[in-house]
């Protein structure tokens, strides 16, 4: 299997502005590949020959199954995206769109799709809408499972706070790139957050108001 660059940070860490940082280097990067999830007898499985297209994937399928990618990719490179957790959290809550406040409706809830998006959640954080506690020890639990699985491997695994200002200084050295004469891309920001957000939150609600 070729080496692949996998982002595992949460969403709200600063992924979108990996993944197009990744994709200024010349990488073949994709954001949150959702299609490379399965949903078997309740739980979630990993399709991994999906991701033979890409050079680097990143975000929750990513994050999710950090460890299965690392068996199916040898060698392949892990970018942890951190973020003060304050911040994290605050940005969880107010600049993002939780499917779980909108799937009510048992028929939406067995949706094959949303299936996957809601068992996903709940997978990494414990919880198919925003709660402050429970995202919060599955945040500390996500960054401790990382960590402690890479501990003997420091060559293989990059910690990077791009929401916090870091970016080409860590990035490129780690992936044995030349910094580019660019600034380093910050995406999911300003008026590029408020239309993600709003465009989720009209997808979500009219996917509610269609189900029987």
């Amino acid at each position: 299997m070729a080496q692949k660059i996998f982002g595992i940070g949460l969403s709200k860490t600063g992924t979108t502005s990996l993944t197009h940082a990744l994709k200024m280097l010349g990488y073949d990067a994709v954001h949150y590949p959702f299609n490379i999830l399965k949903y078997q007898d309740g739980e979630l499985a990993l399709n991994a020959e999906r991701i033979n297209r890409y050079d680097a994937c990143t975000d929750s399928p990513i994050a999710r199954f950090f460890r299965e990618l690392d068996e199916h990719f040898p060698g392949s490179k892990f970018v942890l995206t951190q973020r003060k957790m304050d911040e994290w959290l605050t940005s969880c809550e107010h600049h993002h769109v939780w499917p779980g406040e909108y799937a009510e409706k048992v028929s939406l809830r067995k949706s094959p799709l949303v299936r996957r998006v809601l068992k996903l959640h709940e997978d990494l954080y414990g919880s198919v809408s925003f709660n402050r506690e429970s995202f919060a020890k599955s945040y500390v639990e996500h960054e401790k499972a990382v960590l402690d699985y890479f501990k003997d491997r420091p060559d293989d695994l990059l910690l990077v706070d791009i929401c916090g200002g870091e970016g080409w200084e860590k990035l490129c050295p780690f992936l044995g790139q030349e910094i580019p004469d660019r600034h380093f891309p910050r995406r999911n920001v300003g008026s590029d957050k408020v239309f993600k957000r709003t465009y989720r939150k009209y997808f979500w609600r009219s996917l509610s108001a269609l189900s029987p």
